[in-house]
C-alpha cells in the first residue's frame, strides 16, 4: 500500500486515511493503523474502518455525489468490535484522493442524545442476557443483491465479514474458550461454505431475505459438526447487503431422536408387513384406521377399500364394534369370534383379540386368526 507524507507533526496524533474515487481506502496514517489494529497492506473496504452508515456517507462524497459538510460525524470500528463517534473532515487531494481526518469526541459533542445512548445500552444488555444465541454477520464488503442469485450466495461466504453483537449463549453453543471473544473470530470459521448452507442462503435470497427455522451445519470451534436452525433477517441499503442477524438453536438433539423415532417406525412396519395374520387398528368410533399387508391378504381387499370404512362393513356379526371395545377394557384376556365377509361375499369365522392403545384419543389393535369350518358353520348360523 502506497502511503503519502505529511509534514505537519500535529497530524500524527489524528487518525487520517485516504479514499479513492471509488470508495476505497488506498492508505491510512501509522497512527490510525495503530490505534485500530489494522495491517496496512493493499486496499480496504470503508466497512473495515467505518460503520455501514459513515461508509455509505464517506462513499457518496468520494464519488462526488454528496457535499461534505465542514465537519461531521462518523463512527469507527474499534479492534473490540465496538463502534467508537468521531467528528471527520475531508480534504480533497488531486494526487491522493479524498483525506479523512477524524478526532474522536464525546456523544455530548456530538449532539447524540441520551436516552439514544440509554436505549442502546438498554438493547445490548437484553441480546447480552437473552438465552437464546443471537447473531450478527456485518459485511465490510456490501452485497450487491441486483447480481445473480448464485453470485450472491457465493459473495455472501467470500466478501469480507466479521461477527457483530453475537451473545453469551452464541459462543455458549459454539463451545467458544473462556475469555476469547466470539466477536473476534473469523466468520467463515463458525459458518463455513458448505452445499447445505449455500442452499440455506439460496432459500434466504428466495425469501426477500427474511427466513425462519433455516436449517444449517456449523461448526464448533473444535471443528465439530453442529446442527442449527436459524432464523435471518438483513439490512438491505441502497441494493447492498450489509448485514445479517438473526437466532440460531441446536437441533441436533432433537433431529437425532426424530432419526430414532423413524427407525423404530421402520422397523415395527417391516414387523407388521411380515405378521401372516390380521392386524388392524380402529377408533372409537370403529372406524379402520390402519390395516397390514395380511389383512389385505385374508379378505380379499385392497387397502384404500378398508381404511376409513366402519369395521362392521365387513363383519355380519351385529354390533361387531361394541363388542370389540367392550373385551379390550373388560377382559383382559377375553377373545370374541366374529363372521368376516369376504370381497367375493364368502364368509368365515375369525377369532379376534382387542387391546386399548395408550394416548389423547382412544384407538385399538385388532389381532385376528382364522377359525376351524366347523366352528365357522355354526357361528354363521348363530349371525343370521
Amino acid at each position: 500500500m502506497k502511503k503519502p507524507t505529511l509534514s505537519t507533526a500535529e497530524l500524527d496524533t489524528l487518525m487520517i486515511d485516504w479514499i479513492d474515487g471509488d470508495g476505497h481506502i488506498f492508505a491510512i496514517n501509522d497512527f490510525e493503523a495503530r490505534e485500530l489494529g489494522i495491517e496496512a497492506t493493499g486496499s480496504l473496504a470503508l466497512e473495515r474502518i467505518y460503520s455501514s452508515t459513515s461508509a455509505q456517507l464517506l462513499k457518496a462524497i468520494a464519488r462526488g455525489e454528496q457535499t461534505a459538510e465542514t465537519s461531521f460525524p462518523v463512527w469507527i470500528n474499534s479492534p473490540r468490535y465496538s463502534e467508537i463517534p468521531m467528528v471527520a473532515s475531508v480534504v480533497r487531494d488531486a494526487t491522493w484522493g479524498l483525506a479523512v481526518i477524524k478526532q474522536a469526541l464525546s456523544p455530548d459533542v456530538l449532539g447524540i442524545g441520551p436516552e439514544l445512548v440509554e436505549r442502546v445500552e438498554i438493547l445490548s444488555q437484553m441480546i447480552g442476557a437473552a438465552t437464546e444465541a443471537c447473531w450478527c454477520i456485518e459485511f465490510l464488503e456490501p452485497v450487491d443483491t441486483s447480481l445473480a442469485e448464485e453470485e450472491i450466495v457465493s459473495r455472501i461466504f467470500s466478501n469480507q465479514s466479521r461477527w457483530r453483537a453475537c451473545n453469551e449463549a452464541m459462543a455458549r453453543l459454539y463451545r467458544v474458550p473462556e475469555g476469547l471473544d466470539f466477536n473476534t473470530q473469523p466468520v467463515a470459521r463458525y459458518f463455513p461454505d458448505t452445499d447445505i448452507n449455500r442452499q440455506m442462503i439460496r432459500d434466504l435470497v428466495r425469501s426477500n431475505y427474511r427466513l425462519d427455522h433455516a436449517a444449517a451445519v456449523d461448526r464448533r470451534h473444535d471443528g465439530s459438526e453442529i446442527m442449527v436452525e436459524n432464523d435471518f433477517r438483513a439490512a438491505i441499503k441502497d441494493g447492498l447487503l450489509i448485514r445479517l442477524w438473526g437466532t440460531t438453536r441446536d437441533i441436533g438433539p432433537y433431529k437425532q431422536r426424530e432419526q430414532q423415532l423413524s427407525d423404530r417406525a421402520d422397523t415395527m412396519l417391516d414387523i407388521l408387513s411380515a405378521t401372516p395374520d390380521p392386524i388392524l387398528v380402529i377408533s372409537e368410533e370403529g372406524m379402520v384406521l390402519a390395516a397390514n399387508p395380511a389383512t389385505e391378504a385374508a379378505w380379499g381387499r385392497s387397502a384404500e377399500q378398508i381404511l376409513g370404512r366402519s369395521i362392521q362393513h365387513f363383519i355380519e356379526t351385529r354390533n361387531a364394534a361394541d363388542k370389540l371395545r367392550h373385551i379390550a377394557l373388560e377382559d383382559d384376556d377375553g377373545e370374541l369370534d366374529l363372521g368376516m365377509i369376504s370381497l367375493d361375499d364368502s364368509r368365515d369365522v375369525w377369532r379376534f383379540r382387542s387391546a386399548l392403545m395408550e394416548g389423547e384419543t382412544r384407538r385399538y389393535v385388532l389381532t385376528a386368526r382364522r377359525k376351524t369350518k366347523r366352528r365357522t358353520r355354526r357361528l354363521a348360523e348363530e349371525a343370521v
